[in-house]
Order: structure tokens, then sequence, then C-alpha cells
């Protein structure tokens, strides 16, 4: 009965893990079902063979601390209710991680891992060019976003700007296995989705995003040495402003700002109330998962007459982490993602199985990208992408944690 009890949670755990990615790009309640699964198999797995010992990954302590400190913050917190939801995030997080990097089984699940996740991105991406065709996506019937009169692709997602998250975090992952390893049929299929997931990117037109995938794919040029690479890279950043839509090249004429042709005019001001929180809490912070609650008490001004009673996000992750967290909560996430980074760095350079390599390097990149669309966006606290970040370091940790033999 033990045995099969094992082998049950053990299954449910494994097809759990590969359906996460997968259904990410349609159904956030489907995310939450089958995590639910694989937390409440380990857990059982675990008290059935009173083994409760968990995996060590360069970035436990790290996340631990940054556990202890968010739940440090409630000494401030106007609501506790929000809080503990904010804690139970984290602690959904961290149990991805452990799971993730300690439950892979060998490189075949690992592969079928990847492939889910290429998988959610035709999905995800043919319902962003079924919505772009029809006016509303497949799954919900949500109607694009616009801006300037431009279409904005959002699939399924709730926002534009999550659709691309989500797709700076996933693209960059197909990029150098794309590149340097696969052949013949895979690569055609490989070459599709990537190119679906491209045109359905192109039209989130989202700057930060388009920055942080520009970035990731340049240093993946630098650290494979293709010369190639590097130089389209360099083109692009010349050249895409030439392509832009008119309604684009317009504005950007109109907005004599450059602060507001980067960020819009109402995140510098949203920025002002986020000092004004730091300044007044540095170092425990106004409590987690509180931001949004204590906007109107510590803005400067109002982005305009139409939002002077909006509930704000940040529009940065890091400067929303030290509103809620403080100043010592931000220091402990940079120092988590220097842990994961220099891990990484020191595995990709002894690494002699090309396809790890290349997936670690894809994932990497992903993640680099998704933070530096962190610099404008709340995506960190955005639970439909977020999930997918801590998934994708979770399944990195788990390549660099475990021997992932044939």
């Amino acid at each position: 009965m033990k045995q099969r009890l094992t082998v049950f949670c053990e299954a449910v755990i494994y097809w759990s893990i590969i359906a996460v990615p997968f259904v990410i790009s349609f159904s956030s309640a489907a995310v939450e079902i089958f995590i639910g699964f694989m937390v409440f198999a380990f857990v059982l797995k675990k008290a059935v063979n009173k083994d409760f010992t968990l995996v060590k990954t360069p970035i436990s302590l790290a996340f631990a601390l940054l556990i202890v400190l968010s739940l440090l913050s409630f000494i401030n917190s106007v609501s506790i209710r929000a809080s503990i939801q904010g804690i139970v995030k984290l602690l959904k997080y961290g149990f991805l991680i452990v799971i993730i990097a300690g439950e892979i089984k060998d490189r075949k699940h690992f592969t079928r891992i990847i492939w889910a996740v290429f998988a959610g991105l035709l999905l995800a991406s043919l319902d962003g060019i079924y919505q772009f065709i029809f006016g509303v996506d497949f799954f919900r019937h949500r109607p694009y976003d616009s801006m300037l009169g431009l279409v904005r692709l959002k699939a399924a997602f709730p926002h534009t700007n999550i659709f691309a998250g989500y797709l700076a975090l996933v693209l960059p992952l197909a990029v150098p296995l794309l590149f340097y390893y696969f052949q013949g049929g895979k690569k055609i299929f490989l070459s599709i989705v990537t190119l679906l997931g491209l045109f359905c990117f192109i039209f989130t037109f989202c700057r930060s995003a388009a920055a942080g995938v520009w970035l990731a794919v340049f240093l993946m040029g630098i650290i494979r040495k293709d010369k190639i690479i590097i130089l389209l890279t360099v083109l692009a950043l010349f050249i895409a402003p030439l392509f832009a839509p008119g309604a684009i090249k317009d504005w950007a004429k109109e907005t004599h700002s450059l602060t507001n042709l980067l960020l819009n005019k109402e995140r510098p001001v949203l920025y002002e109330t986020s000092f004004n929180m730091i300044k007044h809490h540095p170092f425990v912070g106004v409590g987690v998962n509180t931001y949004v609650l204590n906007y109107q008490k510590y803005k400067l001004h109002d982005t305009s007459p139409e939002t002077a009673n909006t509930r704000w996000y940040a529009h940065n992750s890091y400067l929303q982490m030290a509103c809620e967290i403080g100043i010592t909560g931000l220091a402990v996430f940079f120092w988590l993602l220097f842990l994961l980074f220099s891990r990484w760095w020191r595995f990709y350079r002894k690494s002699k199985d090309n396809f790890l390599a290349l997936c670690s390097l894809g994932m990497v990149m992903g993640l680099a990208a998704f933070l530096v669309h962190g610099l404008t966006e709340t995506n960190l606290y955005y639970p439909k992408i977020a999930v997918l970040f801590w998934f994708q370091a979770a399944l990195l940790m788990g390549v660099l944690c475990r021997r992932l033999s044939q």
C-alpha cells in the first residue's frame, strides 16, 4: 500500500510539473489546480515515507530569508488579510522551487517539460493571432487592447503587457535550441512556433519587454561568441524604429519629454509615490501585498484627474518590492538573483551536455528579459506570469542541482 501510494504521488507530481507551463498559456485556474495537485502529492509522499528532507538549491536560503522579511513587514501592514495572501503566494513559489528542483526524474522528464513550454507558446500564439483576426481571443472572448489606434494583442492574458511578459520569458528559451541544437523536423516546428510567438510579441508594442528580449539575444550572442547574432541585434536596434507604425512615429514627434517617451507620463508620478513609501518605511516596508492599499496614502501627485482615486501598482517590480518589504527585502531578492545566475554560469562553462547547456542558457536569458521588463511593469506581482518566472527559475535549479541522465 505504501509503495503504491508513493508511486501514485510521484506520477501526479511528474505530470503536474509538465502540465503547468502548458496550461498557463490559457488558464490561471488550471495552473492553480495542477500546482495544488503537485503540492498535495508532494506532502503526502513525504508523510507516507516519513522523509522530510528537502532539496537544497543555491537560492534556498535567500528565498527563505525573503519569506522571513515578508513576515516582518506585517508590522506595518494596513491589511493582515492582504499580507497573508502575499505570504501564501510566496509559499507557493517556494513549493515550486523545492518540488521541481527535487522531483525532475531524468532527461526524458526534463525534455517533456521543455516541449510543454513550447506547446503552451504555440497555443498562446495561435490564440493571439485569432484575436488579431477576429477581434477577440478564442478562450475568453476578450478583445485586444489598443493604443494610438493600434492593435495590442493579449491572447487569454488580462493585459497586453502581461502577455508580453509571458512571451519575454519563453521566447528566449527557443532561440539557442533553434540556432544551435535542433535539426530536421524539430527545427522546422520550433521555427514556426517562434515566428508565431514573435508576431504576437511585436503586436504587444511593449517597450520594456522588447528591450528585455533584445538584451537577452544580444547577451546570448556574446556568450556563444556568435558574431552574426551580435551583428543582427545591433542592426535591429537601428532598423526597428524605421518600421514603427506611423501612429507611433507621430506620437514620438509630439512627445517632447524623453521620460514620457520611454515611460509614459504616469509612471514617473508612480515612482515618486514609491520613493515616498520607501522614505517612510525604508527597512520593513509598508507590508507585503499592500502597495495598492497604501497608494492613496503616500501619493504626492495624481497621474490625471480621471485616475485620482485609482489604486495603482508601482509599475516597477523592484520599487514595489522595496515599498512592501523594505530595502532589505529588495537586497535579498538581488542576492537571490546573483546566486542563481552565478551558479548557472559555473554550470554552463563546465557542462559537456550541449542540450542541457543550451536549455539553461535559454532559461537564463528568459529570466533576464523578464527582469528587464520588470523595470517598467510590476510583472513579479502578476500571478499569471509570476508563477511562470518562479517555475522557470525552479526548472533551472533542477538542471543545476541534479544529474539528468539519458
